[in-house]
C-alpha cells in the first residue's frame, strides 16, 4: 500500500504519496527538506485532509502542478483554495495546467468570480511539452503524454496531458501523469531518483485495440527501472 507512504527522503527532497487510486484521486506532495516549502503534483480529493493528517500545511505551498483535467487529478484543488482563502494567505499561488486544459481553467477562473476578495492572486500558469518552469527551488520540466478519458461507455478523445521531472538542488523526482506507452516516458523516468509511475491496469488492458489510454503494471515497471528507484501509483481500485 503506498498511500500515505513516504517513497523518498534525499538531502534536500522528499517525495509523498498522499493518495493514489485509478477513477478516485491522486496526489503526490514534495518537500523541501531545507526550505520547508510544498510542491503539489496533482490535487486529487481529499488532498486538503491528507496534507493536514501527514503534518504538512497547506500555507506552505509554493505551487500545485496538474497533469491533466480529470477529476481524480483535480478533484481537491477548490477545498484547498479555500482554506489557503480562510486563514488569509497574502502570497501568490502558482497553479500549472497543460495549455488547454479547460477544467482547469474553468475551475480557477469559477473561484476567481466566486470570490474576488481573496486574499492570495493566482499565477495561472498554462504549460506546453517541453516547457520549463522555474518556482523558487523547484525546476519543473513538463513533457507530453498520451492520455485520453474511458468510462462504461468506452475511450473518449485524447485530453492534454502531461508528465514531469522536478529538480530540486542535485535530486530528480518523476511523475508519469496519466497515459498509456509512450517515448515521453522514457524521457521523463531516465535517471530520476525516484520515479512515480502509473500503472492501472494488474496485466492486460480491456483497451488493447489501439486505444491505450494507461499502462500496465508490467509497462509501468519497465519505465521505472530507467530511474534510480520507483513506485507504482494510480493503480485500479476495486469498485
Amino acid at each position: 500500500m503506498v498511500n500515505g507512504k513516504q517513497v523518498f527522503a534525499g538531502r534536500e527532497l522528499a517525495v509523498r504519496v498522499l493518495y493514489s487510486a485509478a477513477g478516485v484521486a491522486t496526489t503526490i506532495v514534495l518537500e523541501n527538506r531545507r526550505g520547508g516549502d510544498l510542491l503539489l503534483l496533482d490535487c486529487g480529493d481529499g488532498t486538503l485532509r491528507d496534507l493536514l493528517d501527514a503534518g504538512l500545511h497547506p500555507e506552505w505551498l509554493s505551487g500545485i502542478v496538474l497533469s491533466h483535467g480529470h477529476f481524480d487529478h483535480l478533484g481537491g484543488l477548490h477545498s484547498v483554495l479555500g482554506f489557503l482563502r480562510m486563514i488569509g494567505r497574502d502570497e501568490a499561488l502558482t497553479v500549472a495546467y497543460p495549455a488547454g486544459c479547460l477544467e482547469a481553467e474553468g475551475l480557477l477562473n469559477n473561484f476567481q468570480t466566486l470570490y474576488p476578495d481573496c486574499s492570495f492572486a493566482f499565477d495561472l500558469t498554462p504549460l506546453e511539452d517541453g516547457d520549463i518552469l522555474q518556482l523558487e527551488s523547484w525546476s519543473i520540466e513538463v513533457l507530453a503524454v498520451e492520455h485520453a478519458g474511458s468510462t462504461a461507455a468506452g475511450v473518449g478523445e485524447a485530453v492534454p496531458a502531461l508528465g514531469c521531472r522536478v529538480e530540486l538542488g542535485a535530486e530528480t523526482a518523476a511523475y508519469s501523469g496519466d497515459s498509456g506507452p509512450c517515448d515521453a516516458l522514457e524521457e521523463i523516468c531516465s535517471a530520476a531518483d525516484i520515479a512515480l509511475i502509473e500503472a492501472t491496469w494488474d496485466a492486460s488492458s480491456p483497451f488493447d485495440g489501439g486505444e491505450r489510454v494507461h499502462l500496465t503494471r508490467d509497462e509501468a515497471a519497465a519505465y521505472g527501472t530507467l530511474a534510480r528507484r520507483f513506485e507504482l501509483v494510480h493503480r485500479r481500485r476495486e469498485r
